[in-house]
């Protein structure tokens, strides 16, 4: 049994059938947002347990997949049992085995690391960071120029160093809890990745086609070696002389809008928001005591738009669409998870929006059919 599972990890990177799953998990859900650079351990160590029970055996220290194994027998006796027929009924395999486990790949917001420091400079997603006081980025003689630009690259150094710091807390954990994780920082460590609203031609909303692409391949080997990759929310350059934000909902968009790699548009499953509300509402639950859950949102694969399922349309009313209530966030709240929920869903992911830490965000990334699910918010074509 033992050497079965050991196999099937060995094998588990050949397959055609892998499937991917994206979890973009937001920085409020494990940080303490409104104090700066101050963990949620628990919330990460739930986190963490979460990811080393749920994904394939190849992604985990050789003796947590030792342990694993023992600790599965009785499934894959199972296993054994409902396929001692294959070799008269060949084509049946296939429907009788256990589901794999799947891939993850991991993107995490700034929370309290990072979105304090770019509050301080202005940056924000699609904006460059302005001079203390409210002066212009770009004054008028060069010597101001110059300072301008200094300031810029002081902006994005000490905002990409503490989002690193909480990146590294990440990793740690998971490798804590016996997976093979590796942290990998998109900002200037991938060639031509621009921030949002990025006005240079070889780039897009997105990030840069280009780039993106080359991020996507970086996972993909990451991947294909047995290590999870862990990738956060950046702040990068906006132009040659200016700073930005490139978040992690963004960076979502990216990957499964990646037009030249068909690895995460053909294998990846569906994208989960992990975030510190139950799903999308009918208005801000932290402000409006009377916001309604919405359980099932549709896209118009034609305009883009998003809209209450007819099924609790009813019930639910209207639904308000803003942004974040934290008053450090600086990458645009719900808005911007809908606009990387439409990519997704037109590139045929389902995509899910669930509370950290809870038993409805628990099933959903064990593959649980989302009818049996309590919480959560399912957006679908």
């Amino acid at each position: 049994m033992k050497r079965r599972r050991e196999e099937e990890a060995n094998n588990y990177n050949n397959n055609n059938d892998e499937e991917i799953i994206i979890i973009k998990i937001g920085g409020s859900s494990i940080t303490n947002k409104a104090v700066e650079e101050t963990l949620n351990q628990d919330a990460i160590n739930w986190f963490a347990s979460l990811i080393s029970g749920c994904v394939h055996t190849s992604f985990l220290h050789h003796t947590s997949a030792s342990s694993s194994s023992s600790s599965d027998g009785d499934n894959i006796e199972e296993e054994e049992k409902t396929t001692s027929s294959d070799t008269q009924q060949e084509g049946s395999s296939s429907s009788s085995r256990k589901k794999k486990k799947p891939k993850i790949v991991v993107i995490h917001g700034a929370g309290s690391f990072g979105h304090h420091s770019a509050k301080r400079y202005g940056l924000q997603c699609g904006k460059q960071a302005v001079l203390s006081g409210g002066a212009s980025p770009h004054p008028d003689s060069s010597s101001n120029l110059q300072m301008s630009k200094r300031y810029q690259m002081e902006a994005l150094s000490k905002t990409r160093h503490s989002v690193q710091k909480l990146n590294a807390a990440m990793v740690q954990t998971l490798l804590d809890y016996g997976v093979n994780a590796v942290g990998i920082s998109p900002g200037v460590s991938i060639p031509g990745m621009r921030a949002y609203g990025s006005s240079s031609s070889s780039s897009s909303s997105s990030g840069g086609a280009a780039a993106m692409d080359l991020l996507c391949e970086s996972i993909r080997q990451s991947l294909d070696a047995g290590l999870l990759p862990v990738i956060h929310g950046d702040a990068c350059l906006l132009d040659d002389n200016d700073a930005g934000i490139l978040g992690g909902d963004t960076l979502v968009e990216g990957l499964v809008g990646s037009s030249n790699n068909t690895k995460m548009k053909e294998h990846v499953r569906n994208v989960i928001f992990i975030t510190d509300v139950a799903g999308v509402f009918s208005s801000d639950p932290k402000r409006n005591s009377n916001a309604r859950l919405i359980r099932s949102l549709k896209v118009d694969m034609m305009t883009g738009e998003v809209a209450i399922d007819d099924n609790n349309s009813e019930e639910v009313g209207k639904m308000e669409i803003g942004g974040s209530s934290h008053a450090h966030d600086v990458t645009g709240g719900l808005k911007a998870k809908l606009g990387a929920a439409v990519t997704a869903v037109q590139c045929g992911k389902d995509v899910i929006i669930v509370q950290c830490c809870s038993t409805s965000a628990e099933k959903f990334v064990q593959g649980h059919d989302p009818s049996t699910v309590e919480e959560g918010t399912v957006i679908t074509r």
